[in-house]
């Protein structure tokens, strides 16, 4: 079973990334974030990899830690998920913005995941408390409401809801309160 890859990244494009590895170049679905956090072409980068098998071939799935991964397969478990949905989910926002998301039962935060309706992200959330995501969802913080609080502050300021949505990604994780959180943001929207 393949676990995890190391190598040179060789290209990003839309929805993948290359890597060599012994020669070998691989390409790699990743979600947005993933593909966000790797170098800059020519840079070392190790991703947790998934084998996906199915109908037409094989692809490769590539996730920044081994806890994504974990959630990809409990996400693809869910019946009607596939993989490419799965990335979707997990493109959406920070994974630790999704565990949370799902512990409180905000299905509208997985719609934002294109394909994704009301009906199957209300299922999502059901299928992984029940069962298959529980270990995860224990594991995950509860930072999803004051982030939510963080942005509707910044929009009440003027920003746009695409920066603001990128300033919460990059906010420090030692800022914990909604004041310390709100400073953080600031900060990286005024540098930008």
């Amino acid at each position: 079973m393949l676990y995890s890859i190391s190598g040179k990244l060789l290209a990003k494009k839309s929805d993948f990334a290359v890597m060599e590895t012994n020669g070998l170049g691989l390409a790699i679905f990743a979600s947005g974030q993933t593909l966000r956090k790797l170098p800059k072409i020519g840079g070392r980068a190790k991703l947790f990899i998934y084998l996906y098998n199915h109908q037409n071939g094989a692809e490769i799935y590539g996730f920044f830690s081994e806890k994504e991964r974990e959630f990809f397969e409990s996400l693809i478990s869910i019946n009607g998920i596939g993989a490419r949905a799965a990335l979707k989910i997990l493109g959406v926002a920070r994974f630790e913005n999704l565990i949370s998301a799902i512990k409180t039962g905000r299905s509208d935060f997985l719609v934002r995941a294109a394909g994704i309706g009301r009906k199957k992200a209300e299922r999502i959330i059901l299928e992984l408390k029940d069962k298959k995501g529980g270990a995860l969802l224990a594991k995950g913080d509860n930072s999803l409401e004051l982030n939510y609080e963080v942005s509707e502050a910044l929009k009440a300021l003027g920003y746009r809801r695409n920066e603001t949505e990128e300033a919460i990604q990059k906010i420090s994780p030692k800022a914990k309160t909604l004041e310390e959180k709100i400073k953080s943001a600031l900060k990286i929207l005024s540098r930008q």
